[in-house]
């Protein structure tokens, strides 16, 4: 409770506040919504405090404003953000109308959480500098303390290690001094969680522990699941399963005694994480998809990019090529958005990495599809190469369009898992019904593909790369400049590579060779202006004197 001294855990001992609770009046009432807060009843305590508001146990503007900021910290708890925007708007008018900058700073500090919340940093950041200069001007070391440990968590996923362990043990100083042990424990775990991650387990396990026996005197069950997460985490990082898993049974029970589901999606996350490393996939699963539901409820942008990408991981380590990308692209366009909004420091390096698990995940789908046609093992690499080539020639300088086609370009034949093995290796002529069945893969492949949200559109290139310029392609039978750019590209690639690999009903054709009859579809087949570039790609690349096909040194 807040009028209970509590006692020295760390090297520097505590200092226990002034009691400043009365036997009734508006005192006791914050005392019980406090008590009510800490196992996790805030429906309870919000009740308690709006009865306050209502009853005239709040007798100045001063005590409706502090009233009004601790019911604003209610619905912040449980995501209701406008609820929260409401409540302490009105504190802030009162404390501005009464010149309190104590109030105010309190005030805007739930504000700046908001704006955190939502993910809108910048706004955030000077919300919280404002705050902490009203903590300054009227000597509230509480406030001082809460304010430096929120610039510390903006310091931190902004990747500014050592200005957030400024901020951090600046907050637990403040609130040692303060008497504060809500605030020391809110520190001591963000220095815990900066240790871990830094590498520093035995700092991070000593911070923790810390944290957790000051939780444990004040009675702060909700805090202690926070804490919990953290040492969870840090077991992991540890290497130590066992002892991970312990953690989260001990989450789970303080979860149910209590029905605090503020940290629940943190804590399936972690149950994903240890059951994933202990070999249970479907366990994993179904702990993320349920952390899932939780940021999105809880508008949680970063814990659903966490855990796409986590999802993304599991799924590709169990081949399901289709469900691995559509997580991938889940979580890329998630990091975009965060990225525009400077909410974390390494969004781009998380970003690049989901590319090349693009790549990754794409090869390995094309390689299934080569496996069952024995006559064009490398064909969508060697494709892909080409046409990326080509690419660059008509798209100079555009490194975002090329990263995509050539996703593209190696999905092109996607569509051809639809169709049997026997029909793909039959080595005399197609029944008009193997015919059509091939006909369609563009079809198939573009449905394969329909959920999955790609960053750059890629469906032109499945669906369109079998139309002709004369009109005589399929499946549409586009003409002329209605085929999409991207497809007239992959058709030269694929014709080229087509004629030049070995296949169930022909030879090898020398690259001379194929270049002569590709030059006779001019107009035909192929776009001319596409096509001229095509020569030049292939005189940069292949000496006069060769007639194999060229091999194009291209890392993309």
């Amino acid at each position: 409770m807040n009028g209970r001294a509590w006692a020295r855990t760390g090297s520097t001992p505590f200092v226990p506040s002034a009691p400043r609770l009365s036997a009734g009046g508006l005192s006791a009432t914050i005392e019980r919504g406090q008590a009510l807060e800490h196992h996790g009843q805030r429906d309870d305590a919000r009740r308690l405090y709006e009865g306050a508001l209502h009853d005239g146990t709040a007798k100045t503007s001063t005590e409706c404003a502090q009233l009004l900021r601790l019911v604003a910290r209610t619905y912040l708890h449980d995501a209701d953000y406008a609820a929260a925007i409401d409540c302490a708007t009105a504190a802030l008018a009162i404390a501005d109308q009464m010149n309190d900058d104590g109030g105010r700073g309190h005030a805007i500090n739930i504000l700046a959480i908001v704006e955190w919340k939502q993910g809108n940093l910048d706004v955030a950041e000077e919300l919280y500098l404002r705050a902490r200069e009203a903590a300054h001007r009227s000597g509230e070391t509480r406030l001082a303390a809460m304010t430096s440990s929120n610039l510390g968590v903006i310091a931190n996923v902004r990747g500014e290690e050592r200005q957030a362990r400024v901020y951090y043990e600046s907050s637990l100083s403040h609130a040692r001094s303060a008497g504060r042990a809500d605030q020391a424990i809110a520190a001591l775990c963000n220095l815990g969680q900066l240790n871990t991650q830094s590498g520093h387990l035995d700092a991070a396990n000593r911070h923790l522990t810390e944290a957790r026996e000051l939780a444990t005197v004040i009675g702060d069950r909700s805090m202690l699941i926070t804490i919990e997460l953290h040492v969870a985490k840090l077991r992991i990082k540890q290497g130590d399963l066992a002892a991970a898993r312990e953690e989260c049974e001990r989450i789970r029970g303080i979860i149910e005694q209590i029905g605090d589901v503020r940290e629940a999606g943190e804590a399936e996350y972690v149950y994903g994480i240890v059951a994933r490393a202990g070999g249970d996939a479907v366990a994993a699963e179904q702990h993320f998809l349920r952390a899932e539901e939780v940021g999105i409820q809880r508008q949680d942008m970063i814990l659903q990019g966490e855990i796409a990408r986590e999802l993304s991981e599991l799924y590709r380590a169990q081949g399901r090529n289709r469900q691995t990308l559509q997580r991938l692209n889940h979580a890329h366009r998630l990091f975009a958005q965060l990225r525009a909004r400077r909410e974390l420091a390494d969004v781009d390096r998380r970003t690049a990495k989901l590319e090349n698990d693009f790549l990754d995940v794409v090869r390995k789908w094309g390689e299934s599809i080569e496996s069952k046609d024995i006559y064009t093992q490398g064909h969508c690499v060697r494709v892909a190469d080409l046409a990326c080539a080509l690419w660059m020639k008509v798209n100079a300088g555009d490194d975002t369009s090329l990263f995509w086609f050539r996703i593209g370009a190696l999905l092109h034949d996607v569509g051809k898992l639809m169709i049997p093995a026997e029909v793909l290796n039959k080595p005399g002529k197609l029944t008009d019904e193997e015919w059509a069945m091939v006909r369609g893969h563009p079809a198939a492949g573009v449905e394969l593909l329909a959920d999955i949200e790609f960053p750059w559109d890629v469906r032109p290139i499945v669906e369109s790369h079998h139309e002709r310029w004369d009109g005589k392609g399929y499946p549409h039978g586009l003409a002329g400049e209605s085929i999409p750019l991207t497809a007239r590209v992959l058709c030269v690639a694929d014709v080229y590579d087509a004629l030049t690999s070995v296949r169930s009903y022909k030879r090898a054709f020398t690259h001379d060779e194929a270049m002569e009859i590709m030059r006779e579809d001019v107009g035909k087949q192929f776009d001319p202006v596409l096509y001229t570039a095509f020569e030049e790609v292939m005189r940069d690349s292949v000496p006069a004197t060769t007639v194999n096909r060229p091999r194009l040194a291209l890392i993309i």
